[in-house]
C-alpha cells in the first residue's frame, strides 16, 4: 500500500511539474506585453526569420522586350546570406541567348551582392555562394550588370543581399532592367 502510495505521489509531482513549466511560459509572455504597454523600450534583433529566403516575383521574359523590376535587399552580416529572390522566367528562349540584366542600387546604407542561380539551385545560407554568375559589392548609388549566356529555356533565380561589408540589418534598394539577346 505504501509503495503504491510512493507511486502515485511521483506521478503527481510530475503532472505538477510540467503545468508548473507552463505556468512559467505563460507568466513570461505575461511579462513581455505588460512590458510592452509601459512603453518599455525593444532592441531589435535580427534572427534568420529577417534573413529568411523570400520570392517576391517572377518577371517572364519575352523576346524582344525589355523587362523591370525593383527590390529591397536586407544585409545579412558577414559569412551569411539572406536573398531576396525574382524568378527570370526564359523558359520562351527555347534555343537560350544571353541573360542581361542592369542594375540600379539606391542611396541607402547597404551595399550589396547580386547572384544568378539556376531554377531549383539550392541558395546557400552561409559561406562562399558559388552562383552562375555575380556583382558583388556594388556600391551605393551605382549600377552593376551581370550577363549570363545559356543554351536552352529555363528559370533563373536572381538573388539580391546587402554585402558583406554592410552593417548587419542595413537596407537599400533596387531597380533592374532584363533583356534576352541572342547567343
Amino acid at each position: 500500500m505504501q509503495r503504491v502510495a510512493l507511486k502515485s505521489l511521483g506521478i503527481v509531482l510530475l503532472i505538477g511539474s510540467t503545468c508548473y513549466g507552463q505556468s512559467l511560459a505563460d507568466a513570461a509572455r505575461a511579462n513581455r506585453k505588460q512590458k510592452a504597454r509601459e512603453g518599455a523600450t525593444v532592441t531589435k534583433v535580427i534572427s534568420d526569420d529577417d534573413l529568411a529566403a523570400t520570392t517576391d516575383v517572377t518577371v517572364h521574359l519575352v523576346p524582344g522586350v525589355t523587362s523591370t523590376g525593383s527590390g529591397t535587399l536586407l544585409a545579412p552580416g558577414m559569412w551569411k546570406h539572406g536573398y531576396s529572390i525574382t524568378n527570370l522566367d526564359a523558359t520562351r528562349f527555347s534555343n537560350g541567348g544571353v541573360l542581361h540584366i542592369e542594375i540600379e542600387l539606391g542611396d541607402g546604407p547597404a551595399e550589396a551582392s547580386f547572384d544568378l542561380y539556376s531554377e531549383g539551385a539550392h541558395l546557400p545560407s552561409g559561406g562562399f555562394p558559388n552562383p552562375l554568375a555575380n556583382a558583388h559589392d556594388v556600391p551605393s548609388g551605382s549600377t552593376a550588370k551581370i550577363d549570363y549566356r545559356f543554351d536552352h529555356g529555363t528559370v533563373f533565380q536572381f538573388c539580391a543581399e546587402g554585402s558583406w561589408h554592410a552593417k548587419a540589418g542595413d537596407r537599400n534598394t533596387y531597380n533592374f532592367t532584363v533583356k534576352v539577346g541572342s547567343r
